[in-house]
């Protein structure tokens, strides 16, 4: 990966593919986790 694709990313100009993000983690040595939360109610 580029250090402007990096730039990118980080900059929110592209939208990271699953497989992108398993990259990233697995380069900092992190395992990726994926999970859909329900938004806290505001009462």
């Amino acid at each position: 990966m580029t250090r402007s694709a990096v730039a990118r990313f980080e900059a929110g100009g592209t939208v990271p593919t699953l497989p992108l993000l398993d990259r990233i983690a697995d380069a900092l040595g992190l395992p990726l986790r994926v999970e859909f939360v329900e938004h806290a109610k505001i009462a």
